[in-house]
């Protein structure tokens, strides 16, 4: 196959290789019998985890501000998101004063055709719909650093909110272990300064590449204490299963509803191998925009790879090595130490 030729389906890849050479193929689970996605959203709604109800949250004088993951992560947020709002509005909260941020944290800013087409017409033309602007400084608030000596700068739009809540998806996550709950606040709407240092606590450490899919990690609890100091209220979190349908979905207080969520998600992405394979091939989709994005699928690959094996990305990588990055390009070729060296003293 040539390296240009990205297959449209997945199958395509697998079935390049003879069978008697296969020593493993895995992706998602697929999780039969569940509700579509509203039924399944308005019924984790009406029972969330914790003490705090989103009704008793929500009210008619409340500005409410939603983070939402971007075009990078499979979440689909066009079909979440409208029943979210509709249980905003029964909960007397009217669309005009509802906003959603879209958690970039310093991806690139979708464009408007984009937001449509990842929030669906419905929710653009219902709710107001922005990017974290994060290149823009009068878009933070400080509020000093954690313990740890994160800075904590935050998107001012929703740390001023009435309420302020996340709806996102949970896959394996090479620094957090897991993405989803408190990290649509780290680094999803923090300033490129807060959101160094914390991704810095796992790259730094020299078990990196066995993070993924971890339920203890050095970045969680620090991302847990930045949410909670900004005031993340509420979450909806979601696993799909391997045809995007629902295998789980919660929502409630952070900490509680991610904790369920990983659980079912492991159910849903971990696998076990018979043995490393001499050679593996990586699906970088959905985050296939750019090359800097793709190599979480080749991090999350390397654990089925012997040593001194042959690993495979394969993604069409449209804008290139990076988008938002220079750095990233410039520092690939170097090796650790000049890495860390760089780190260090700020370049």
């Amino acid at each position: 196959m040539s390296p240009a030729v990205v297959p449209s389906d997945w199958n395509e890849v697998v079935s390049l290789v003879p069978a008697e050479r296969l020593l493993y193929s895995i992706g998602p689970l697929r999780v039969r019998g569940r509700p579509d996605w509203q039924s399944a959203v308005s019924e984790a709604l009406r029972r969330p985890s914790g003490k705090r109800l989103l009704e008793g949250l929500a009210g008619p004088e409340n500005g409410v501000v939603i983070l939402a993951d971007d075009l990078t992560r499979p979440t689909p947020q066009q079909e979440i998101l409208p029943p979210v709002l509709d249980f905003l509005n029964a909960a007397g909260t009217p669309d005009e004063r509802i906003t959603v941020i879209v958690a970039l944290g310093t991806h690139r800013y979708m464009t408007q055709a984009e937001l449509r087409e990842r929030f669906g017409e419905e929710v653009v033309a219902r709710v107001r719909v922005v990017n974290h602007l994060w290149k823009d400084p009068v878009t933070f608030v400080d509020l000093g650093v954690t313990p740890r000596g994160t800075p904590i700068e935050v998107n001012r739009l929703a740390y001023e909110a009435d309420l302020l809540m996340a709806a996102g998806s949970i896959v394996p996550h090479i620094y957090a272990g897991w993405g989803g709950g408190a990290k649509m606040v780290v680094p999803g709407i923090c300033s490129a300064r807060a959101i160094g240092p914390v991704h810095s606590l796992a790259a730094r450490r020299g078990d990196f590449l066995s993070v993924s899919g971890r339920t203890e990690t050095v970045f969680r609890p620090e991302v847990e204490r930045v949410a909670a100091q900004v005031g993340l209220d509420f979450i909806l979190n979601v696993v799909l299963d391997a045809d995007g349908a629902p295998a789980w979905v919660g929502a409630g207080e952070p900490a509680q509803t991610h904790k369920a969520g990983v659980a079912a998600a492991e159910k849903v992405f971990v696998r076990d191998i018979s043995r490393p394979a001499d050679i593996v091939i990586a699906d970088a989709r959905p985050a296939s925009i750019e090359y800097w994005q793709g190599i979480k699928a080749a991090a999350h690959a390397t654990r089925g790879v012997k040593e001194g094996g042959t690993l495979v990305l394969v993604g069409e990588f449209p804008e290139g090595i990076e988008t938002t990055h220079p750095e990233f390009a410039s520092c690939a070729l170097c090796c650790e130490e000049e890495i860390v060296r760089r780190w260090e003293t700020g370049e």
